[in-house]
Formats: C-alpha cells, sequence, structure tokens
C-alpha cells in the first residue's frame, strides 16, 4: 500500500471541496487497497493531517543533512526545519487551507493538529541534546512551537510566496537567541 497514493488522494479530494464526501471504504475500492487498510493509517478523516505532519516531517528531516547539522549552528538548523516544512507543504496549501475551514468549529481538531504540531517540534528538536534542565527544555519546545504556529497562520494565508512566513520564523529564532539563552544548552548529537 502506498501512503503517497491515500495522501494525494485525500489532499486532492480537499482540493476541490469534497473532503465531507471522502468515504473510506470507497478509497480503498478506488485505490485497490484491502479493506481497513486506511484505517489503519489513521482512525478518522479529523486525523488525517495528523498523519500527513508524520508523512511532512519525514521528508523534512531527510532533508537536512547530517553535514549542514554539523557545519551550521542550532538555530540555523531549526529555523531551517520550519521553513522546509512550510515549502515541503506549498503545494498542498489549497487542500490543507480545505481541511482546516471544514473543522473550522471542531475543537477536536484544533487538539489533535496542536499535539500533531508539538510532536513535529520535539522530532525536530530529537535531532540535539539539551541540557538536563526539563522545565527549560519545555518552554524552548513550547516557543519555537509558538513561532512554528504563527509562521503556519502566515503561510496558509500567503499567495505564492512564503516570504511573510518565512520573515516570520526568522524574526522568532531571532527573538529568542536575543532575549535568552535556549540555544546555548542544545548541543548536537554525534
Amino acid at each position: 500500500m502506498s501512503k503517497n497514493k491515500i495522501i494525494d488522494y485525500f489532499l486532492k479530494e480537499a482540493e476541490i471541496g469534497n473532503w465531507d464526501k471522502i468515504k473510506f471504504f470507497e478509497v480503498e475500492k478506488k485505490l485497490n487497497l484491502k479493506k481497513n487498510s486506511i484505517k489503519k493509517l489513521f482512525a478518522d478523516k479529523i486525523y488525517f493531517l495528523d498523519h500527513y505532519d508524520r508523512y511532512i516531517d519525514k521528508l523534512v528531516i531527510g532533508s537536512v543533512s547530517s553535514n549542514d547539522i554539523n557545519e551550521n549552528n542550532p538555530s540555523d538548523i531549526i529555523q531551517e526545519y520550519l521553513m522546509n516544512k512550510l515549502d515541503y507543504m506549498n503545494e498542498d496549501k489549497l487542500g490543507i487551507s480545505n481541511i482546516i475551514n471544514f473543522y473550522f468549529n471542531n475543537p477536536k481538531f484544533y487538539l489533535i493538529s496542536l499535539k500533531s504540531s508539538k510532536l513535529s517540534i520535539q522530532i525536530f528538536l530529537d535531532r540535539f541534546s539539551y541540557s538536563n534542565n526539563t522545565i527549560r527544555k519545555k518552554l524552548f519546545e513550547k516557543a519555537i512551537l509558538f513561532i512554528y504556529l504563527l509562521g503556519f497562520k502566515k503561510w496558509l494565508y500567503e499567495n505564492n510566496t512564503n516570504n511573510g512566513a518565512f520573515a516570520l520564523i526568522d524574526k522568532g529564532i531571532k527573538r529568542i537567541k536575543k532575549s535568552t539563552n535556549f540555544f546555548e544548552d542544545l548541543i548536537k548529537k554525534d
């Protein structure tokens, strides 16, 4: 079973405004998949963007080489992760936007999305070791998550460019560096 095929199908349907019409059994039949194979990936459509996030995270992690990590400082690498994530999602922006609009009044969707975004940040930060201070680590994760969410919101409403979102992420990272010493606690993993 090709995860890409499922992701592409769901996003294309969301793009044309058919998100509410998607039924798992119909998609499985149309894509020649085994029964309940989609439910093994995500239990309900409301979890689709969480599944999509994990897919994009793998692409983003793969896009930053070990040489990049060793040759650049951690703040540059984290900024690159956040920007690459938005770049990878660019071609799916309309579908993502339509899914978000579909669940606009659903608090469960926002909780799932927030948890998913938090996990993405943790995945990116796990490429580094952090000081033993758990509270500082959690505060740092929250600060990076906040910057990502602001950048994502800006990105979602930008037309044909990511410049505004990238500038916001850049400014946020610089602010963290200027007003805290969180980045000093990051150590590159060997």
